[in-house]
C-alpha cells in the first residue's frame, strides 16, 4: 500500500471504483483505479485493472486494501 501494510483481495464490499489510470508502482507498470468507502468515500486501497509484467497478472481484477483504512483496533 501507499501508507504501510496492505492486503490483496479478490472481492470487495461497499466500495465504489474510480476512473482507470496507469501508475508506476513498485512492482512496475498497472492500470488502476482507487477503491472508495461507499458510505464515507475515503480512499481504501486500489483495484488492479491491468498488469503489464508477466509476473504480476495474478493481480488483475483484485483489490489492494490498506490495513489502517480498514481495521479498527480496540472496539
Amino acid at each position: 500500500g501507499r501508507n504501510g501494510r496492505a492486503f490483496l483481495f479478490s472481492h470487495a464490499m461497499n466500495v465504489t471504483v474510480g476512473p482507470k489510470e496507469d501508475r508506476q508502482l513498485i512492482t512496475g507498470l498497472h492500470t488502476v483505479a482507487d477503491v472508495y468507502c461507499s458510505n464515507c468515500q475515503q480512499v481504501l486501497g486500489w483495484k488492479y485493472e491491468r498488469a503489464y509484467v508477466e509476473t504480476q497478472k495474478y493481480k488483475e481484477g483484485k483489490f489492494i486494501l490498506e490495513k489502517f483504512k480498514v481495521v479498527t483496533e480496540n472496539w
